[in-house]
């Protein structure tokens, strides 16, 4: 009896025993888990076709975040630790782009993969064992999954090692992607491997922020939030200082840095995160920690001459959706991109501007884009045709439909026939308008609907303008100078038998000598002579007789010697309105004759001889004028006539354009001209004798010079 009492007491403790005993393995393993005395780590990271595999030394636990992009998505495993895979991956499989990890330590522990998609799609995560697949089904083709235990996208599926509740957890953020944020609740810094990061948290989904960078400075402003939250006290290098500011418009928080570093803002739910790392950190070359090589690289470098920045690209087979969205980040642009446009691409650019880049991407694919402040709209060439085209016949039919009215536009300076000329030339009027002038009171009738009226009165306006006037001055300057010198010698003599000698010089009786013009009785015939003057103006005559006065010898020396000079300005003036030919003139009509038809009759004709100056000004904006210029000088030379004692006309002229500022002189012409002739006439053989031969040759030497100069002053009138 006592033995089976014994019996059935061990019966009923052995399962308790066990009981305990599990109980305490359990608790141990909580203990040991609970207290973080291990971390579990990734082993195993791989890019696949359309999927993500992701291998950690332990239970996973893991939440798939879908933030308002719809090419990201954001997948954070629990207390893991990301290991060796700490750089950027960059996929040359289909459905993904690149993953990038990075590593969380506050306020718990987690292992964040940002995948950038090729386009959006649904991801559908599957747990096998300790790997996660994350499986990529674009929206549009619905690609199969393999089959396997499932998560509806965002949700946490209860598996070895997850937390109690996380599923439905995980299952209700849905609801709270739909509360948007009132007020910031933390500010976290957050020390990483790269760097710094800025850990901003919201009481609810926060907005994508506005984010303005200058010199050692970061401006973030949020829309719609307050500050709930106590800043940092003391930050940590790079970060100098954060402070905060409450706008009608939201918060504005300021981030001082020590000095010029790389940034990644990136907006996950209630969190906004700041990266910030050393330049030279990302976009080395690297390969994947899978062994596959690296298939797509971009790096941002520092501005270029036009200000534009630079980056070097490097994709190879990669889809070109992502990289706009790559320079939409960059260039600071919004980019709205067509649903026809796709297509995948390899390229390799090193140090370009974005706008550069992206139009090679553009002329690539036949693509065209449109800038609309600070939007650029990217479609294919034949969608902007049916744009264009659906534009134009919207706008027809609307045209048709409005009223027809009638409007009357004065013209207060310009030519009202040309304003109608322009604006017809223009075909700026509907189908339905019409367009009249009245001269009599400088008006233009137009009837059409309301829209085309108010574009042609703008246009109006910007051509009715006083036209600028220009009084344009010329100085011509001319100076002429004139030397002429000569000496000559005349010799005579002759023989009589009575008391009186007669010589070439004239009379000689006795002792007397009187002087008077050579005669053609001269035995030596030099006189003075220059082409301005025939006639010695200076002689000295010497008479010599014998005792018996049947012998006389005559001698005369004359010279001659002119120095002139003239100075003429002749200062023509003339207003006029811009663009608008203007002609000044002044002058003489010359007669000249000219043998007729019949012997013996004489025809005349007038020939102008007169100063003329033509000019047709152009005022530019910066006050500079155009001339545009013709400058005629014509003068009668009496000196010079023909057989019928015509003069010869003296011309001077210059044509030219040039651009010359509001009051200033420039010289358009200048004309030189001189001479300079010399004259020996000599007896042979005794001209040739030291000091006796002067008395036996004449020498004449003259100089000439012309100088012509034209000054041109023009002088806006306002």
């Amino acid at each position: 009896m006592e033995g089976e009492i014994e019996r059935m007491r061990l019966n009923i403790h052995f399962p308790v025993l066990l009981l305990m005993l599990v109980l305490l393995c359990t608790s141990a393993y909580a203990i040991e888990d609970g207290g973080k005395e291990k971390t579990r780590e990734i082993t195993a990271l791989e890019v696949l076709d359309n999927a993500v595999a992701v291998t950690v030394d332990g239970p996973i636990s893991y939440t798939v975040h879908r933030p308002g992009d719809p090419f990201r998505v954001f997948v954070d495993l629990e207390g893991v630790s990301l290991g060796r895979f700490r750089e950027k991956i960059f996929s040359d499989r289909a459905g993904i782009t690149e993953v990038a990890p990075t590593q969380v330590q506050s306020p718990t522990v987690l292992a964040r993969l940002n995948i950038l998609l090729q386009s959006p799609s649904t991801v559908v995560p599957e747990v096998k064992g300790n790997q996660l697949v994350l499986h990529v089904q674009n929206e549009q083709r619905g690609a199969a999954v393999p089959d396997g235990p499932r998560a509806a996208q965002g949700a946490v599926p209860a598996v070895e090692g997850a937390p109690a509740g996380a599923a439905e957890e995980e299952g209700d953020s849905d609801d709270e992607d739909d509360d948007s944020a009132e007020r910031i609740t933390a500010v976290l810094l957050n020390k990483t491997a790269r760097g710094m990061e800025i850990i901003i948290r919201g009481d609810g989904t926060l907005p994508d922020p506005s984010v303005f960078e200058a010199e050692k400075r970061l401006i973030i402003d949020i829309p719609g939030v307050t500050m709930a939250a106590s800043l940092p006290t003391v930050p940590a290098p790079p970060v100098r200082d954060i402070r905060y500011r409450e706008q009608e418009s939201g918060l504005r928080i300021t981030i001082e840095l020590t000095g010029a570093l790389n940034k990644e803002i990136v907006t996950i739910d209630d969190e906004l995160r700041v990266s910030l790392y050393a330049k030279g950190a990302e976009g080395e070359k690297h390969e994947a920690a899978s062994g596959a090589p690296r298939t797509g690289f971009f790096k941002m470098g520092e501005e270029g001459k036009g200000g534009a920045r630079l980056i070097s690209l490097d994709f190879q087979d990669a889809d070109i959706i992502p990289i706009l969205r790559l320079l939409s980040d960059v260039s600071g642009y919004n980019i709205v991109v067509h649903p026809d446009v796709k297509g995948r691409i390899t390229m390799k650019l090193l140090n370009v501007p974005w706008d550069q880049a992206l139009d090679l991407i553009l002329r690539t694919f036949n693509l065209e884009k449109v800038v609309e402040g600070n939007v650029i709209r990217i479609a294919t060439v034949k969608s902007f045709q049916e744009e264009r085209k659906t534009l134009a016949e919207t706008r027809e039919v609307f045209g048709k439909a409005e009223e027809i009215v009638t409007r009357i536009l004065v013209v207060n300076y310009a030519n009202v026939e040309k304003v109608r000329d322009s604006l017809e030339k223009a075909k700026i009027l509907s189908p339905r308008g019409s367009l009249g002038t009245d001269t009599r009171t400088r008006s233009l009738i137009l009837k059409d609907i309301p829209s085309v009226l108010e574009e042609v009165q703008r246009i109006v306006a910007d051509l009715d303008k006083p036209t600028p006037q220009v009084l344009i001055e010329a100085r011509i300057v001319e100076v002429n100078t004139n030397f002429s010198r000569s000496l000559g010698v005349e010799w005579g003599a002759g023989i009589s038998s009575s008391n009186r000698l007669t010589t070439a010089s004239g009379s000689i009786t006795g002792s007397s000598v009187t002087g008077g013009s050579p005669s053609n009785t001269t035995m030596i015939n030099l006189p003075a002579t220059t082409s301005g003057s025939a006639v010695p103006t200076s002689a000295i005559t010497i008479g010599y007789l014998n005792a018996a006065q049947t012998l006389g010898l005559d001698l005369r020396l004359s010279a001659i010697e002119a120095i002139g000079k003239a100075k003429l300005l002749s200062t023509p003036k003339i207003m006029t309105l811009e663009n608008e030919q203007a002609l000044i003139r002044h002058g003489k009509k010359i007669p000249v004759t000219t043998p007729g038809t019949t012997q013996g009759t004489f025809t005349t004709v007038y020939i102008d001889a007169n100063l003329k100056l033509v000019v047709t000004p152009q005022v530019a904006p910066d006050g500079t004028v155009l001339l545009k210029l013709e400058v005629h000088k014509d003068e009668p030379d009496f000196n010079r006539t023909d057989t019928l004692g015509n003069p010869a006309i003296d011309t001077r002229a210059a044509s030219t354009q040039v651009l010359v500022k509001d009051s200033e002189t420039v010289v358009i012409g200048g004309i030189l001209k001189g001479s300079e002739t010399s004259d020996d006439s000599k007896v042979p053989g005794i001209a040739d004798i030291p000091l006796l031969g002067a008395l036996f040759k004449k020498q004449t030497k003259e100089a000439t010079s012309e100088e012509l100069l034209i000054f041109i002053t023009p002088r806006i009138v306002k």
